[in-house]
């Protein structure tokens, strides 16, 4: 791997977890809209483990873009945090895509609206009802969750490549603060 092909490896750092992404979105749908209360805990469970496994790989990959550098040239926090956002950026690239072809191809938006309010008022009625106080809000708010026009497919990618880059932007700090290292020009690479 050499140093100068940055946009290959993060393009292909990016697709890696770009598909893990996407394929937890489409399983996270799929439990949401079933409206049974077993696969929402599982959902949360599911959640909490690709948070891990989406920060793992955004270090592991920047660690991997660290050692390309030696001591001498050091590793900055710029170099670090660049490279984990354009992994994230290629990534959330991807689950937008995978959005758009799942709401708007395969379920069809209509179709996932009318399957979000039937799994709330679901668990609305399993929980036992909701106090009378915000039975207006919430009626107000699955209205218009039923009347706002289906979002355009380029609005649907540019979710999913923002969403990517949200989770870039704030794990960054932490993988860049965490490999960054100054640059030892006097040392040789025997010390390494």
């Amino acid at each position: 791997m050499e140093r100068n092909n940055f946009w290959n490896d993060a393009a292909k750092c990016g697709a890696i977890l770009g598909v893990i992404l996407a394929v937890s979105y489409l399983l996270e749908s799929w439990m949401s809209l079933s409206g049974r209360p077993s696969l929402y805990y599982l959902m949360s469970i599911e959640w909490i483990a690709v948070v891990v496994a989406h920060y793992y790989l955004l270090h592991r990959f920047a660690r991997q873009r660290s050692r390309l550098y030696s001591a001498e040239e050091g590793f900055t926090f710029a170099q670090g945090y660049g490279y984990v956002l354009s992994i994230s950026g290629f990534a959330g690239f991807i689950v937008g895509i995978v959005q758009t072809v799942y709401l708007h191809l395969i379920l069809g938006y209509s179709t996932y609206v009318e399957r979000v309010v039937a799994a709330i008022t679901d668990m609305i009625a399993r929980s036992g009802g909701i106090p009378a106080s915000m039975e207006s809000i919430l009626a107000s708010a699955l209205e218009q969750l039923q009347t706002e026009p289906a979002p355009s497919v380029l609005k649907t990618v540019w979710g999913g490549t923002f969403s990517g880059l949200l989770f870039g932007a704030v794990f960054g700090l932490i993988i860049a603060g965490v490999l960054s290292r100054a640059p030892r020009p006097f040392e040789t690479g025997a010390n390494e």
